[in-house]
């Protein structure tokens, strides 16, 4: 059912859209960063995520969360985002890349703080399979279960892919570790 569609029942849908925004815009926009690493370009397909929810709603079955749904529209638009033209000949600033941290007055806040930017950066650095996988089990507390279905998967394949994800991520920390120990 498209936005014409709603008819009179439109008010009802567009609580139901506010009340989706609402619980899982900030899931939406990050896990749309940790494909896109642009903060603007995430805040794009964030709105574009909820138009198409909003638009497409009465096609929506239950067969999984709401959540669910909304990550598995999240990462199509990522992935048709990353094959584009456009995404493959853009330039970013490194100002561009990431978000602004808030202003922190507390010396261990402060370290705590870079303490997660490294992992989140390494995170990052991971290949997009992996990548997806760690973002929606470890920051946005999806299960094995979830994740497959976000991703069109088996539940085998994302419980592989996490485990990779996990050897990669481990084998980045012992090497930072031994380099910095030089």
């Amino acid at each position: 059912m498209g936005v014409t569609e709603w008819g009179a029942d439109r008010d009802g849908a567009e609580a139901l859209l506010a009340s989706w925004m609402e619980a899982y815009g900030a899931d939406v926009l990050n896990f749309a960063y940790s494909y896109l690493h642009n903060y603007h370009l995430a805040q794009d397909v964030t709105q574009d995520v909820f138009l198409r929810a909003f638009q497409h709603a009465a096609s929506f079955r239950g067969e999984s969360s709401v959540k669910t749904w909304l990550l598995s529209i999240t990462a199509n638009r990522c992935r048709d985002h990353l094959r584009s033209w456009s995404a493959k000949h853009e330039l970013y600033t490194l100002d561009e890349q990431d978000p602004k941290p808030a202003a922190e007055r507390t010396e261990q806040v402060v370290l705590d703080r870079i303490a997660q930017d490294e992992v989140w950066q390494m995170v990052l650095e991971l290949p997009v399979k992996y990548r997806e996988v760690v973002v929606l089990y470890y920051f946005r507390d999806l299960s094995t279960k979830e994740i497959a279905e976000a991703l069109d998967a088996t539940e085998e394949a994302i419980r592989t892919r996490l485990h990779r994800a996990r050897s990669l991520l481990r084998q980045r920390m012992e090497r930072d570790t031994r380099e910095a120990s030089w």
